[in-house]
């Protein structure tokens, strides 16, 4: 495993760099990065923005917002807490959160932090969300990123996110408050640079990894990715049609879908939008183009859906609960 230490704050500089990593550089073994941000929202691919964030807050507190590549829902982090990256060469595209919460659970008890992993891709402490994690592929390559909160600002995380009264109801919650803790309250004494710096001589110690360093050369590049791909544009820019009907339900295992559409005169789809924070590589566009024109009939939508999650899997969703969310 390599190594590879990351100074920037900058939410987009950092997810270039994973980026990079997966597409240009392509290294033969896996990577560890460990890293944190300025005050910063991280949007899941698949959400939409206006459903999610406090704008107003965000913007009057200067928090930086981007959009993932990797799908799940959104998370707020800071300099109180930080994030690891592990990419992984693999031609195996299944979504699996099990070796990385393993490797990072690990680490964590060897520095006298205890976490246990939930049902999906969080880890907990007694029930309590301390961090989550998301997962995108490319060619060749698996991503796994995830959140670790030490003394985050939990007061701005609740009011950056707006979150989804049906999956709190799902959690039987009635806030964010309720549901995550930060880690100081394992060790009290450690600021959360110690604490970063702790569990990086752990993962560096359990995974005899190498250090290795960025050239200048791609510093430049990952400013021209950065740019391209995770631009504040990208997160605010929604779909702004009117839908007829939406749809929606939290799925335990698969989270938040939404299914937005409306139908012309002779009953077929005219337009639709899939939403949530489940985990997939699906071309949502894609999908939704190939529903478009189709009856509003179990039987003319159903071989449509069987089809499309036959090529890519959203994690956990049976075409069947799809097909049932749309009627």
């Amino acid at each position: 495993m390599i190594y590879l230490p990351v100074d920037s704050l900058d939410v987009r500089h950092n997810f270039a760099l994973e980026y990079y990593l997966m597409t240009e550089k392509r290294p033969s073994e896996p990577v560890l990065l460990l890293w944190s941000t300025t005050p910063t929202v991280m949007l899941g691919k698949y959400q939409t923005a206006e459903n999610e964030l406090n704008r107003p807050f965000i913007e009057a507190n200067h928090i930086a917002a981007v959009r993932r590549l990797s799908g799940g829902g959104t998370i707020y982090n800071d300099q109180g807490g930080c994030q690891f990256t592990l990419i992984t060469p693999t031609q195996d595209t299944t979504i699996d959160f099990t070796s990385g919460l393993s490797l990072v659970s690990q680490a964590l008890n060897r520095i006298g932090i205890k976490t246990q992993n939930d049902s999906r891709n969080d880890l907990v402490v007694d029930g309590r969300k301390v961090s989550g994690s998301a997962q995108y592929m490319t060619d060749g390559f698996r991503l796994h990123h995830g959140s670790l909160l030490f003394n985050s600002n939990l007061n701005w995380m609740a009011h950056v996110l707006k979150v989804d009264p049906v999956k709190l109801k799902a959690k039987h919650i009635s806030s964010v408050h309720q549901r995550t803790v930060n880690l100081i309250e394992q060790q009290p004494n450690w600021t959360a640079a110690e604490f970063k710096q702790q569990l990086e001589h752990a993962l560096i110690e359990i995974t005899n990894a190498k250090t290795d360093y960025l050239t200048s050369a791609e510093e430049s590049r990952l400013r021209v990715i950065a740019a391209e791909h995770f631009s504040e544009a990208a997160v605010w820019h929604s779909d702004h049609r009117d839908f007829d009907h939406v749809h929606k339900r939290y799925l335990k295992g698969i989270g938040v879908i939404a299914v937005a559409f409306s139908l012309d005169h002779h009953q077929r789809f005219s337009a639709i939008k899939i939403s949530g924070d489940f985990f997939s590589n699906i071309n949502l566009q894609r999908f939704e183009q190939a529903l478009i024109g189709k009856t509003y009939q179990p039987q003319a939508v159903t071989p449509v859906i069987e089809h499309q999650l036959r090529q890519t899997p959203i994690k956990g969703l049976q075409p069947e609960q799809l097909t049932e969310l749309l009627f």
